[in-house]
């Protein structure tokens, strides 16, 4: 007898001493049951052939073929996974056991040169070791010296007073100088306020006559004795900013000031001002330079580049 609703491709028949009410129920309880049988697991076999190629690289033996053949590709992964890192274990554990030996194994490299036999042909081999001398012990003078040439590679001058408050002594050092061979770089150089010490092997005498006039702190007198210098060394007419310059480092009011000073001043009656043909204004000395002279040798040439 047939029940229920019929459906393409579905008939079935029970039997008739069956109760039709229980045979309808058991019928709904099987094909609600097929409806909540779950679905097979699906794989993405791109992503599982991606993971196979991963693990090949790092040595797996896994080269795809499941997931080709639609195996259950992540059991066969996990596996191989699984298989490789024992396999990596098993190959740390010897490279660990080697590090765990004691350096007493391994030779020290002075004991294996030691034990090398001599080179053949050698052509040192007849000469003597020659020890290096032993440096004489300095005099208390001499450290002075020292003291005062490291100041001088650092462009500073060592002030008399200076040394009379950092070192014991120090008239007496000084005084033992000038009979020593190693000490005759020392030279002095008298300022309007103190003595200054110098090493003239690491300071030229030129520059520590710039450095004593800064160190008076007299700045007319500092300006007339360059212009002087230059005028009679060079000879040439000193461009008033070259007081802006090191070491001198002067800001442009305080040589307006100095200049300003100096004249009127008999003691510098022979420094003058002149300005260029590009209107730059110079000091020369009347000593050594004539103004003409002094005119001619501070303008700038037209044709010059």
């Amino acid at each position: 007898m047939l029940f229920g609703r019929r459906k393409p491709g579905y008939t079935t028949t029970v039997d008739g001493s069956v109760d039709p009410e229980q045979a309808v129920l058991e019928l709904q309880k099987a094909e609600l049951a097929a409806k909540k049988k779950p679905k097979a697991e699906v794989f993405d076999i791109d992503a599982a052939s991606e993971t196979a190629r991963r693990l090949k690289e790092t040595g797996s033996t896994f080269d795809g073929s499941a997931a080709k053949a639609g195996e259950d590709v992540m059991a066969v992964v996990e596996r191989e996974t699984a298989e490789l890192a024992a396999k990596q274990a098993a190959g740390a554990a010897p490279e660990a056991t080697e590090a765990a030996q004691p350096d007493a194994t391994k030779p020290e490299l002075l004991d294996f040169l030691a034990a090398e036999p001599e080179a053949e042909n050698d052509p040192f081999a007849d000469q003597p070791t020659k020890t290096a001398p032993e440096l004489p012990e300095l005099t208390p003078a001499q450290e002075l010296a020292g003291y005062i040439r490291s100041r001088s590679a650092a462009a500073l001058l060592t002030p008399h007073a200076l040394l009379l408050t950092e070192v014991e002594n120090a008239d007496e050092l000084l005084a033992q100088m000038p009979a020593d061979p190693q000490c005759e770089d020392i030279t002095t150089r008298k300022g309007a306020k103190d003595t200054y010490y110098y090493s003239n092997a690491n300071m030229s005498d030129n520059y520590a006559m710039i450095a004593q006039l800064i160190e008076d702190k007299d700045l007319c007198v500092m300006f007339a004795e360059m212009v002087r210098f230059n005028a009679r060394i060079y000879p040439s007419a000193t461009p008033l900013k070259y007081f802006q310059r090191s070491p001198y480092g002067l800001a442009p009011e305080v040589i307006e000031q100095t200049w300003e000073s100096m004249q009127g001043k008999p003691e510098y009656a022979d420094i003058e001002e002149l300005t260029n043909n590009q209107n730059e204004r110079f000091l020369f000395s009347t000593k050594h330079l004539t103004r003409r002279y002094a005119k001619a040798i501070s303008d700038v040439d037209d044709f010059c580049d």
